[in-house]
C-alpha cells in the first residue's frame, strides 16, 4: 500500500478516532484567544463603522495581549496533543498539564522552523515574480502560487519533526529531521494536498452559507467585503482548530514511525 495514502489514513484516524481526547486537550486552548478577536472586532462584522481613536487603541492594545496569550496557548496545546498520542499522557479538566521547560522549548523551536520555512518562502516568491514578470501570465502566477503555499507546507513538514521531539524532551536538529523524512519526502505530498483542498472546499461552503457583504473603508475609499457573520467565524475557527490537529498528527505520525519505528495502521 502506498505510504501516502497510509499516513493520511493514521493521521485522520488519530485525529477523528481521538476527537473527545483532542478537544478536551486542546479546544479550549484554541478557541480562547480566537474567540477574543472576534469579541473585539478583528475579523468580524462591523458593517463599516469605524471605532473612534481611543476605541481602536484599546483594541489593538487588547488584541497585543491576545496575541502573547494564543502564541503560548497554541505551543501549550500542541505539547498536550504531541504527548499525548506518543505517551498517552491525558489532560488535566480542560487543559494539558502545564510542562513549561517544554512549551519555551516547543515556542523555541516552532519559531525557528517559521523562519526557515519563511526564507523558504521569500527565495520561492522571488522565483514565482520572475517567472509572472517574463510570461505576464495570470494564470502561471496561481499556479505557481498554489505550488508555492505546498512547497512551504512540505518543508515545514520535512523539518517539523523537531516539534514533537521538543515535546517529548528530546534533542533533534532541523538537519536531522530532514535526513529522517528523506525516504518519505515524495510521498509526504499526499496528506498536504488533500488536507489542503479539504480546508479550501470547507471554508468556500461557509462563505456560500455565513457569507455577507458589508461596505468598508479603505484609503477613503468605500470597498465591498464578503465577510463571514459571528456564527460562520465560530465555525471557522473550528475548522481551523481541526486543521491544526492534522498538520500536527501528521508531524507526530511521521516522527513515531520513521524515528521511533512504530507501525502505521
Amino acid at each position: 500500500m502506498d505510504y501516502g495514502y497510509q499516513l493520511l489514513r493514521h493521521v485522520l484516524q488519530q485525529v477523528f478516532g481521538n476527537l473527545r481526547e483532542a478537544a478536551q486537550l486542546t479546544l479550549f486552548l484554541f478557541l480562547a484567544p480566537f474567540i477574543g478577536f472576534v469579541l473585539l472586532g478583528f475579523g468580524a462584522m462591523t458593517g463599516g463603522a469605524m471605532p473612534d481613536a481611543g476605541a481602536a487603541g484599546g483594541a489593538v492594545l487588547g488584541a497585543l495581549v491576545l496575541l502573547v496569550f494564543a502564541i503560548i496557548a497554541y505551543c501549550w496545546a500542541a505539547v498536550g496533543w504531541h504527548r499525548y498520542v506518543l505517551l498517552e499522557e491525558t489532560a488535566n479538566g480542560i487543559v494539558p498539564a502545564w510542562r513549561r521547560d517544554r512549551v519555551i522549548s516547543y515556542l523555541g523551536r516552532a519559531f525557528v522552523v517559521g523562519i526557515v520555512v519563511f526564507l523558504a518562502a521569500m527565495g520561492g516568491g522571488l522565483v514565482i515574480a520572475l517567472a509572472v514578470m517574463i510570461t505576464g501570465s495570470a494564470g502561471i502566477a496561481i499556479l505557481l502560487g498554489i505550488g508555492l503555499v505546498l512547497g512551504a507546507s512540505w518543508v515545514a513538514t520535512r523539518i517539523g519533526l523537531v516539534l514533537p521531539a521538543a515535546a517529548l524532551g528530546e534533542r533533534m536538529t532541523l538537519s536531522e529531521s530532514w535526513a529522517a523524512t528523506r525516504p518519505v519526502s515524495s510521498q509526504i505530498l499526499l496528506p498536504l494536498v488533500v488536507i489542503a483542498l479539504a480546508v479550501a472546499i470547507i471554508g468556500q461552503i461557509l462563505v456560500l452559507i455565513f457569507g455577507q457583504t458589508v461596505t468598508v473603508e479603505g484609503f477613503g475609499v468605500p470597498q465591498e467585503q464578503v465577510v463571514l457573520s459571528i456564527p460562520g467565524q465560530i465555525l471557522n475557527g473550528i475548522v481551523s482548530w481541526l486543521q491544526i490537529l492534522v498538520n500536527l498528527a501528521l508531524m507526530t505520525t511521521l516522527y513515531g514511525n520513521l524515528i521511533q519505528g512504530r507501525q502505521l495502521n
